[in-house]
């Protein structure tokens, strides 16, 4: 039995291949370069509870069956090429993973499960001390290191079939701010974020969100990410798998509305399940028309 049962989940689910991409309902990690196995320097790790929000690094959500990662990076000036861009969080940057890591896990988890898709969900793009981010070292990086992996954004009407019959190597989604430095048709255009508006959400708060944002969710067939994190003021960045459960579960009704659901610490919740089942069942729909 394989500690990783979603490793490859959508593989496994032939019936999603009807699917296009924006009709997919993405498991996603939220902050997902800031997890509990990065090593913060000693004077930041009194404070982890309060901007780590996964686990485990890329590799380990890739394996766990995460396929949608919130990411915003930072270009820092003190470095050149792929090394200047990390993961951060918050108004503080506080530094998480590697640009350089997320694009080694992303190749050596597609060479063995070459038929999972994945969305790069950059968030937010910071430069360090006051200078701008630097969209051209950034465009320069990414068409080196990941252009044969990225569906070019005039593919998003094709169903996940057509899309593996036109490639076995793009499988990738990246979606960003426009910029002049940072433009090619291999990028989609930067995903919309619907979250509660606030920084400390209850469970019960962050569940009037839900309920208000899918009362009249955003247009379907479009990739939006749906901020399904709680985060409390003594406690931080909270765990609340038993309500993702319950809200996200096959009786719930909410999830065949999503289309990126991003969670917390989502390795440890029933998410991928569930995101698995609807997936199946929107193409089971989608083929008796």
């Amino acid at each position: 039995m394989s500690n990783y049962p979603f490793k490859n989940w959508m593989a496994a689910t032939p019936d999603m291949d009807r699917l296009t991409l924006g009709e997919v309902v993405w498991p996603g990690a939220h902050n997902s370069g800031l997890d509990f196995d990065f090593p913060y320097p000693a004077y930041l790790q009194p404070a982890q509870n309060w901007f780590v929000c996964q686990d485990g690094p890329f590799i380990q959500q890739l394996n766990e069956g995460v396929r949608a990662f919130d990411l915003r990076l930072h270009s820092d000036e003190h470095w050149l090429g792929i090394r200047k861009f990390h993961t951060f969080h918050g108004v503080k940057l506080l530094q998480g993973r590697s640009l350089s890591e997320l694009v080694k896990s992303l190749n050596f988890f597609l060479n063995e499960n070459p038929n999972e898709f994945i969305v790069l969900d950059l968030h937010e793009l910071k430069g360090t001390n006051d200078q701008p981010f630097d969209y051209k070292g950034f465009h320069e990086v990414i068409t080196t290191e990941l252009a044969s992996r990225l569906i070019p954004r005039n593919n998003g009407h094709l169903t996940l079939e057509q899309l593996k019959r036109a490639s076995s190597l793009q499988r990738v989604v990246l979606a960003s701010d426009s910029h002049p430095d940072f433009n090619s048709p291999l990028y989609w255009p930067k995903i919309r974020h619907e979250w509660s508006g606030s920084d400390i959400t209850s469970p019960e708060q962050l569940k009037q969100h839900i309920t208000r944002t899918l009362a009249n969710p955003p247009v379907p067939g479009s990739l939006w990410s749906l901020s399904a994190t709680s985060y409390g003021e003594l406690a931080g960045v909270k765990r609340i798998t038993d309500e993702l459960d319950q809200w996200f579960g096959p009786d719930s009704g909410w999830a065949p509305k999503c289309s990126i659901i991003n969670a917390d610490f989502i390795g440890g919740t029933p998410l991928i399940s569930h995101c698995q089942q609807v997936n199946q069942s929107k193409g089971l729909r989608k083929a008796r028309g």
